[in-house]
């Protein structure tokens, strides 16, 4: 018990770590619209999302911790707009979980705590190519061996395609980004990695301070699979409500800060016939 609370004090040390350089980075933005989109050539970094949830198991000793962190930047480059999305989480398992973290296709069943594979994607969309409000970008993703250990690294270098798509409405926001990975080297003994990842988001606001938002972690499918085992469908929604700071950004120096998001939302996941309950969360965004 006490190691796995000094395990939880460092991941918070971490996550405090993380916010605080990423606060002092991020730019004033307006989500939607600007969501994905460099308002200039110059690179930014366009939103961080921080989530924190827990994997219930039948046996309660099994349950996980995970926190989730999410990046999104942009830049010009000549007649294009540039996006990178990067997604890691720092995890603590008590023992190898199905399905998860996304991109093993064959955890170990041994618990490990420490990072998962890094999962990336760059996307390229034309300047003034948009088609009023719907938006679309395409190019390449990659998955790093950065995990620790079988239970939370696929041990696989992976590359693919990618391609988003957006919808940008007065009130309503869809974003879907999907991907193909397939593992091009690594460790020999491991399983391979043929993954196709679908990642919606879906936001509509309510009000000027609250929206709906349904952001599943992303629909997974591992192809080598056996049948029953291929699918991984993530279930995830909850209210997003802007809260103003604790303390005024502008005291420590910090100008054009909008205000925090506060995202309380509900996750699952489905294998075959089966769901499983990962747990609540609490996502946090600038």
């Amino acid at each position: 018990m006490a190691n796995r609370a000094l395990r939880l004090w460092s991941r918070l040390a971490v996550l405090t770590l993380i916010i605080a350089v990423s606060t002092g980075l991020a730019q004033e933005h307006h989500e939607p619209a600007d969501e994905h989109a460099a308002s200039s050539d110059a690179f930014q970094l366009v939103t961080y999302r921080t989530l924190l949830y827990r994997t219930f198991m039948p046996d309660s000793d099994d349950d996980a911790d995970t926190l989730g962190l999410e990046f999104t930047s942009s830049w010009g480059w000549g007649n294009y707009n540039a996006t990178n999305i990067a997604y890691i989480e720092v995890a603590d398992y008590e023992t190898g979980i199905p399905g998860l973290p996304a991109g093993n296709p064959e955890p170990a069943t041994v618990g490990d705590t420490g990072i998962n594979d890094l999962l990336t994607a760059f996307l390229f969309s034309k300047k003034g190519g948009h088609h009023g409000p719907h938006h679309f970008g395409w190019g390449f993703s990659a998955q790093l061996p950065t995990g620790s250990g079988e239970t939370l690294s696929s041990g696989k270098w992976s590359l693919g395609p990618a391609v988003e798509y957006e919808y940008i409405g007065d009130r309503l926001f869809v974003a879907i980004v999907a991907l193909q990975i397939w593992s091009v080297a690594g460790d020999e003994e491991r399983k391979d990695v043929n993954m196709l990842m679908i990642k919606p988001m879906i936001t509509y606001d309510l009000n000027e301070k609250w929206k709906a938002v349904y952001m599943p972690n992303g629909i997974s499918a591992y192809w080598n699979k056996p049948s029953g085992q291929k699918w991984y469908v993530p279930l995830g929604g909850g209210i997003d409500v802007r809260q103003r700071r604790a303390i005024s950004p502008a005291a420590l120096g910090i100008t054009d800060l909008p205000p925090l998001r506060l995202s309380p939302v509900v996750f699952g996941f489905i294998q075959g016939p089966q769901l499983f309950i990962r747990g609540s969360g609490l996502r946090l965004q600038p």
